[in-house]
């Protein structure tokens, strides 16, 4: 009997062992698929922050790009806007001179719904961020008052493409001393 028992006690020792075995193996491999499932969502979040970052550098390129296309075009529209300034009286009426300021008003039209802002300059204070004086010149106005805009000044989307080319007052006080 008792070799009986040793024979049932051997039989249970390599069920026991292998019972120990696939249970270190089946935390090693619970272990293993952990680590990939982790790795798999860094890597499914680095991809979401890949393509993120790739529309905002493609939106980043396509503003740049609209800035210098419209960079180059305000000349273009400063003729216009020359064209009409001076314009005689004579031809205010005439029906290719209201087409002209109708083709310059479309052309700032389609420039402003890109995010193109003129700068208001006249009546406000010379500012040499958004300014760039080309003349003092003696008025009636407060000293450092921008009296005349030669050439208008742009924003694109908040960010200056070019100042206004500016006339500023030496102010009113400066007068009366030089006249006496």
């Amino acid at each position: 009997m008792t070799k009986v028992m040793t024979k049932e006690k051997h039989e249970q020792q390599p069920e026991e062992q292998a019972t120990d075995q696939d249970a270190s193996r089946i935390a090693e491999l619970e272990k293993q698929a952990e680590e990939l499932r982790l790795g798999w969502q860094r890597t499914q979040a680095d991809f979401v922050n890949f393509k993120r970052q790739t529309e905002q550098d493609r939106k980043r390129l396509i503003k740049l790009a609209n800035s210098e296309l419209i960079a180059r075009l305000l000349p273009v529209l400063d003729n216009f806007e020359l064209a009409t300034r001076h314009l005689p009286a004579e031809l205010e009426t005439n029906n290719w001179a209201i087409g002209i300021k109708f083709i310059e008003k479309q052309i700032f039209d389609i420039l402003e719904n890109e995010g193109l802002e003129r700068i208001s300059s006249v009546g406000t204070q010379f500012n040499p961020e958004v300014h760039e004086a080309i003349e003092m010149v003696e008025s009636d106005r407060p000293e450092n008052e921008v009296v005349e805009e030669v050439n208008s000044g742009y924003r694109f989307d908040g960010v200056l493409l070019r100042p206004a080319k500016v006339k500023v007052s030496i102010g009113y006080e400066n007068n009366s001393q030089t006249s006496k």
